[in-house]
């Protein structure tokens, strides 16, 4: 991460752009992978968190409260998170917090997205196979189907997907944090 800073020149800090954001992201992969190796000694649950790192720092970060890079690239599904971008100020513990700010992105999209399958299965049932529904009964069976994977889930699997999130989420902060000092120094 270091190295993404001492590449850059003290002028052309603002706060660090998407491109840096994403270099960040892709010189943390092996961190991510030798750090879940050494918690977990479990390739799979190596993988899953670098994984996990990887689209929190493209995908999944603390700009989706923005116009940004991240929200662009969900294309036409970036409209999911217009709520969110109301909701929540920039920069605050509640988008920017690591731990925080990771749970409640993965909440509101856990939440967005049962909203948004029940709506798609809702309209399939009644418009498309003329079955009765209703559009409570069909985000019930989401959830229900998410908790039964919860419970009949290895819980390591949750835990490295949380923590390559988290880590992705902290590269992203802690990037905010040095740009602000690095400028304030310079």
């Amino acid at each position: 991460m270091v190295l993404a800073f001492l590449a850059l020149s003290p002028s052309s800090l603002e706060m660090p752009n998407a491109k840096t954001h994403d270099s960040i992201t892709f010189i943390m992969v092996p961190f991510t992978y030798a750090g879940a190796e050494m918690m977990w000694a479990d390739h799979t649950v190596s993988l899953i968190a670098t994984a996990s790192m990887l689209f929190s720092g493209l995908m999944f970060g603390p700009d989706l409260d923005l116009n940004s890079k991240p929200y662009k690239r969900w294309g036409p599904l970036k409209l999911l998170w217009k709520p969110y971008q109301a909701a929540l100020p920039h920069r605050s513990v509640l988008s920017h917090g690591p731990v925080l700010g990771t749970i409640i992105r993965i909440v509101y999209f856990l939440l967005v997205f049962s909203a948004f399958g029940a709506t798609i299965l809702y309209l399939s049932r009644v418009y498309i196979h003329g079955q009765q529904s209703t559009w409570s009964a069909e985000f019930n069976l989401i959830q229900s189907d998410m908790l039964m994977f919860w419970n009949n889930s290895d819980q390591t699997l949750f835990l490295g997907a949380f923590g390559g999130m988290w880590a992705g989420a902290l590269a992203h902060t802690a990037a905010d944090i040095t740009w602000s000092a690095w400028k304030k120094i310079f």
